[in-house]
């Protein structure tokens, strides 16, 4: 990515991204125990080419999906910032979703 990113405003989109796939998967983002669940998915999800298709219309597996793309994001928003020498982080669903995974993956 570019030098002239914003890395703190990724993470401000990233994280309204977050809230809304929250959302629609209902899950709430202060239930440690619903966040650890969905953060052990995505740590194992492995994208498959002969996975079917998702319905159009299964907005909880399309949440899921952009879930698993939006930590990847967060992910790689924060370790450009580290490459450069700056904290990145969100609002307080960011961090809630950052300290779930740090908690599943360890």
């Amino acid at each position: 990515m570019s030098d002239f990113e914003d890395q703190q405003k990724g993470a401000r989109q990233i994280s309204s991204e977050l809230a809304g796939v929250l959302i629609a998967l209902g899950v709430d983002w202060n239930s440690e125990q619903q966040l650890r669940s969905l953060a052990r998915e995505a740590l194992a999800y492995k994208p498959d080419a002969s996975s079917a298709p998702i319905a159009p219309g299964d907005i909880r597996e399309h949440a899921r999906l952009k879930f698993y793309g939006l930590i990847a994001l967060m992910l790689r928003t924060m370790e450009e910032g580290a490459g450069k020498g700056e904290e990145v982080h969100g609002d307080d669903v960011w961090k809630a979703v950052a300290r779930a995974l740090w908690a599943e993956k360890s």
